[in-house]
């Protein structure tokens, strides 16, 4: 998905609680468009929290009723320096890349692209979509000796389930205590979707590995740690040095849990592109406008449509690292 927003990426007001040698910090989306009709929840980056492990980027779409409509239409665009993992909730998504890949994303099922030095993309609901679009789209960012490797695309089998009490973890993309996705990252990574194992089974622990540092974000519903309730719209950072997680969650809950170990590289993140410095966002922009053979072309895409990239600001791009 493209990052078309204008939105402060890093407004809010955070809401902290602490636990005895733990972090709990909970703060709300921001509401980013990105395109004319289509609305997202963003969640990372966030003013006060930039990235969790290599996680740099967390929208949620939808739920969003489609029928009759055109659905999710994202023309190609381009990407560099970072993986996209895409999960849906409900519907379907038709991707298609500059590597001539076309692959149906369906619920339960992760797509990890990997833009390495360069990749473009479209992403559209196919004609015979469902009634209702929900999902997130993520983004990771690539580690200096990664991140100008070549570009790959790969759709995995069903997510493997982890059943910890009443709770039921689908593993998208790294390790949850014994249950290993066939989806990992270049960086040590967790991903998982976590929802009441039963309608009367709600709560349970889960086990996490202490280096990593965690986050909740709920698709649908409440989730609860502690004395704190984080709802869909909101965040809940949880940090790190927590080897386990009592969780409890509501009926209808649908909650994202990402993970890792702290990303300690500075990267510049602007548009679609993930670099280290001004000058090579500024090339990458100049070589996708110019239609150069960097990310190549979406060839079998349907359409002429192709989305340019915009003016950079008047200021010199940054680098930043993942609190500040």
């Amino acid at each position: 998905m493209s990052n078309v927003a204008t939105a402060d990426l890093y407004a809010g007001c955070p809401d902290r609680e602490s636990s005895p040698g733990l972090v709990l910090q909970r703060y709300d989306a921001i509401h980013a468009m990105i395109s004319p009709r289509n609305e997202v929840l963003r969640l990372l980056p966030h003013r006060e929290r930039r990235m969790v492990g290599a996680w740099c980027f967390a929208d949620i779409y939808g739920p969003t009723d489609v029928r009759g409509q055109e659905g999710m239409s994202v023309p190609p665009h381009p990407h560099m320096g970072l993986q996209t993992v895409s999960w849906l909730v409900r519907g379907t998504v038709l991707h298609r890349d500059s590597l001539g890949t076309t692959a149906l994303v369906e619920p339960g099922r992760v797509a990890v692209m990997t833009a390495g030095h360069g990749i473009a993309h479209s992403e559209n609901s196919p004609p015979d979509h469902g009634p209702v679009l929900h999902g997130a789209q993520l983004w990771v960012a690539l580690p200096e000796h990664a991140r100008h490797d070549g570009r790959a695309f790969t759709l995995h089998e069903p997510a493997p389930v982890l059943e910890a009490d009443g709770l039921r973890a689908q593993v998208f993309i790294g390790a949850l205590g014994d249950v290993v996705s066939p989806a990992q990252g270049v960086t040590p990574l967790l991903g998982a979707e976590l929802a009441p194992a039963a309608p009367g089974r709600r709560a349970g622990r889960l086990p996490l590995d202490p280096a990593y540092e965690h986050m909740l974000i709920p698709l649908a519903g409440e989730a609860r740690v502690g004395r704190t309730v984080v709802e869909a719209g909101q965040a809940l950072y949880l940090g790190l040095q927590r080897d386990e997680l009592d969780l409890a969650l509501s009926a209808d809950a649908r909650v994202l849990l990402l993970g890792g170990v702290p990303f300690e590289e500075e990267i510049v993140m602007w548009w679609n592109l993930v670099g280290r410095t001004h000058e090579e966002i500024e090339q990458a922009r100049r070589q996708w406008n110019g239609h150069e053979d960097r990310f190549g072309e979406v060839s079998h895409y349907p359409g002429p449509e192709r989305l340019s990239a915009p003016e950079l600001p008047h200021v010199r791009l940054r680098p930043r690292g993942r609190v500040s």
